[in-house]
């Protein structure tokens, strides 16, 4: 059951840091270990946790390009 804590733990840290990386290693974990439940209820989360976290940062890249090139125009 330690193992599988870790694995869940190391996927959502990457799937907050990088959220590509993140919903990868969620999938990985739902498909290779399909046999236990903690880690597929996990892996899902991660996946979604990563999915959010990509939607998240395209919005903040995307207000801040806005931002940046109406504070180009103006100067």
């Amino acid at each position: 059951m330690e193992t599988e804590k870790i694995l869940a733990i190391i996927g959502y840290i990457l799937a907050i840091l990088f959220p590509l990386i993140g919903v990868i290693y969620g999938l990985i974990l739902y498909f290779a270990k399909g046999d236990d439940e903690y880690v597929k209820k996990h892996a899902k989360y991660i996946i979604i946790v990563g999915v959010v976290m990509m939607f998240i940062s395209v919005i903040v890249v995307s207000i801040l390009g806005v931002s940046m090139l109406g504070m180009a125009a103006m100067s």
